[in-house]
């Protein structure tokens, strides 16, 4: 009579380890991160020189950023067709948690600015790297729990704090070199060392 149960116990002992294996593949996308915090950085380091040098015009936020984002699309277009379509459970729900934050992400600059245009508040969008900075802290902290990765807490901590300091210069041009050196060293350089590993893991 304890064979049956011995049999399940087994079952349910392989799925297990399969489950468990998966912990052990790396984070896809990096190349997507990596190129977001480059292009996204670039531009934000791009206005805080144009900012200290006076010689940035309310147009030139838009102008920037405008641009960084189609540079970002049609990187973005290409980056996804090298992304595997499979992969391990653990893979697939850190995948799920970095496309809502994306998604997030595209709908409150959306959401933002058009606040900024209903109610003449130029200085509203000032906000959004902090913003921004939290919820890639998020995402990176929903990833480091799933993949059991010590290194992306201590990456998700320091979005957070970068989050935090972006806020307290919020009315300097400091915050955008902090939102530039966060976005290439809590995003760029982390969605390299996922391209390495993943390299490594093929």
């Amino acid at each position: 009579m304890a064979q049956p149960n011995q049999n399940l116990s087994d079952d349910i002992a392989f799925m297990r380890g399969l489950a468990e294996a998966g912990r052990d593949r790396p984070m896809v996308g990096g190349s997507i991160l990596l190129a977001a915090g480059t292009i996204y950085g670039a531009a934000s380091l791009a206005v805080w020189v144009l900012l200290a040098t006076g010689a940035l015009e309310n147009w030139m936020y838009a102008g920037v950023f405008l641009s960084a984002t189609v540079v970002y699309l049609i990187a973005l277009a290409g980056l996804l067709r090298g992304i595997p379509r499979d992969g391990s459970p653990y893979q697939v729900a850190t995948g799920v948690a970095w496309s809502a934050v994306g998604w997030a992400i595209f709908v409150i600059g959306i959401s933002l600015g058009v606040v900024t245009w209903r109610l003449q508040i130029p200085n509203l969008m000032s906000v959004f790297p902090c913003i921004l900075m939290a919820l890639y802290g998020s995402a990176w902290l929903v990833a480091a729990t799933l993949m059991r990765q010590a290194w992306m807490k201590a990456v998700a901590g320091g979005a957070f704090l970068t989050a935090v300091a972006a806020a307290w210069y919020v009315d300097q041009p400091m915050m955008w070199l902090l939102f530039g050196l966060g976005l290439l060293g809590l995003l760029a350089a982390p969605g390299l060392v996922l391209m390495r590993q993943a390299k490594r893991a093929a």
